[in-house]
């Protein structure tokens, strides 16, 4: 059995027994202690993926620990509260109790809910915006975040400009230009890397909108959380994307006559969209990774091409390494 067969046997089997032992009550399970898994997985589809370069026997049982993890992590995440609480459910405690002891409770109840409130992050948003010089034809845009929502659509007759909305921290923005290149580097990161937090009080969301004019690159970091990057109204030369937990959407045009893709991503959910007015050239790596490539011929080592793509005048290049993820390429 190869190894991605044993990963879906031993996590159906895990899955299995899991709902098995909620629905029997054969034993009490904090569920809230799965929801905070995730940087596990990242860390076991790592040693998944050095191992497997390796041909190392050692990617067995990375394998297998991830098949274990995977779905504990997943029920953790989104059915823990639920089950805990329909378990809590079935033991009402239906003692009559005074009208003094209502008010204490009811009091009780509001202090908490005033502490909670003052306890809540305030939101703050902001704008970032840099002008454009008419003269810049190249420009690069690098851009690092830990866990939120980014995304990037609309244009502007700036060079670069942002709409921010943050519970901790703020962006920052840097520019350099080379007159001699007539190029720009633009560089959007939070100012603080370090950011203590607990669990769910993150609001980080950023609307990036770019120049329509220079043909561009782009160097995303993101640490977790839902990426949409609607690049298809620009002229794009390369994109390079690392990212851990994350949804991701990525949507290409055909301006250019070459991009290059670049992805590496942990636990993740891919979906790149290029148009059918492009040849297309895909290398997957990583044990773990279900694909979806409608329309591809595998032309042999984890490669694939849509068909005439080496006589087609404009072409994507994509070359894809995750670790256990969902990858998907649609033509529009």
């Amino acid at each position: 059995m190869n190894r991605t067969g044993l990963f879906w046997g031993i996590a159906l089997i895990t899955l299995g027994v899991v709902f098995l032992a909620h629905n029997y009550n054969w034993f009490e399970i904090d569920w809230s202690f799965f929801s905070n898994f995730w940087p596990v997985l990242i860390i076991l589809a790592g040693l998944n993926l050095i191992f497997a370069r390796r041909n190392s026997g050692a990617a067995v049982v990375t394998t297998v620990l991830l098949a274990v993890s995977v779905p504990l992590a997943i029920v953790g995440a989104f059915h823990g509260d639920r089950w805990d609480n329909d378990r809590n459910g079935f033991h009402y405690n239906y003692d009559e109790e005074s009208d003094e002891e209502t008010d204490e409770r009811q009091e009780r109840a509001q202090e908490d809910n005033d502490g909670e409130e003052n306890d809540r992050p305030k939101v703050q948003t902001s704008h970032i915006a840099e002008p454009m010089d008419p003269t810049i034809t190249q420009a690069t845009l690098k851009f690092e975040s830990g866990a939120g929502r980014f995304y990037i659509g609309s244009l502007s007759d700036s060079l670069v400009e942002a709409d921010t909305r943050m519970s901790v921290s703020k962006y920052s923005v840097s520019v350099s230009r080379n007159s001699e290149s007539n190029s720009a580097d633009v560089h959007v990161k939070l100012d603080d890397d370090n950011i203590d937090l607990k669990s769910g009080e993150l609001i980080n969301q950023v609307d990036l909108r770019l120049n329509q004019k220079p043909s561009w690159s782009f160097d995303f970091g993101i640490g977790a959380g839902q990426a949409n990057f609607d690049l298809s109204a620009y002229t794009v030369r390369s994109v390079k994307l690392e990212a851990g937990a994350a949804d991701l959407d990525l949507k290409l045009g055909d301006r250019a006559p070459l991009s290059d893709v670049k992805i590496e991503s942990g636990v993740a959910s891919v979906t790149i969209r290029i148009p059918k007015t492009t040849g297309c050239q895909v290398e997957t790596k990583g044990a773990l990774n279900i694909k979806k490539l409608d329309g591809f011929v595998e032309i042999g080592g984890g490669i694939y091409q849509t068909p005439g793509y080496a006589a087609s005048p404009k072409k994507i290049n994509v070359d894809y390494e995750g670790g256990v993820s969902r990858f998907a390429i649609e033509r529009y």
